[in-house]
């Protein structure tokens, strides 16, 4: 069992059903912008409360790295939501603490892993995980070093079957996923 990797551009939200799709979020859980804001809009408002309340029944404290799993509140054609903590706007912390990096990343991917056990523990059931390229956007990361990181972690073995998609945002992401992560020129 383990990993069974593919690509696609577009938008994750409406072209998936998927036990999981994550959402590069915030240390604060807000759905602002960028892929976000798309499930603000995909699941509705709900879902930014139960972000809210999920973050209460954690004393409120966020690092990067961390994942917290939430409904997918309206939207039908996903389980969970896995907002990464990829930005960090707790107080006091200034500009280049704020973004991530790749060791920020490589955790999240570790914890959103966590989850893909605990389903597949209960279940027993094959996992489709869905995912941009984390920390590419607001936070800066090459995405060539998200790529190469993402194509590392998932070849791997794990107790689960777990088809995972990467999505690009557009065609020169999908292009350099698919050259990096399948091999196809």
């Amino acid at each position: 069992m383990g990993y069974k990797l593919f690509v696609k551009q577009g938008n994750l939200l409406l072209e998936e059903e998927a036990t999981f799709i994550v959402n590069a979020s915030n240390t604060k859980l807000i759905l602002g912008s960028g892929v976000s804001m798309a499930f603000k809009r995909h699941c509705g408002n709900e879902l930014q409360s139960e972000m809210l309340n999920s973050l209460a029944n954690i004393e409120g404290i966020l690092n990067k790295g961390d994942v917290v799993a939430t409904s997918s509140a309206k939207a039908t054609n996903f389980i969970y939501s896995l907002h990464v903590a990829v930005m960090d706007y707790n107080h006091g912390v200034k500009y280049d603490e704020k973004v991530p990096t790749l060791n920020i990343i490589q955790l999240a991917l570790k914890n959103i892993e966590n989850y893909i056990q605990w389903y597949f523990s209960k279940t027993k059931k094959p996992i489709k995980l869905v995912l941009p390229l984390m920390g590419c956007g607001v936070g800066g990361l090459s995405k060539v070093d998200v790529v190469n990181l993402y194509s590392e972690f998932f070849n791997r073995n794990i107790e689960a079957e777990c088809n995972v998609v990467i999505y690009g945002y557009d065609r020169s992401d999908d292009e350099l996923i698919k050259s990096k992560i399948l091999g196809i020129d």
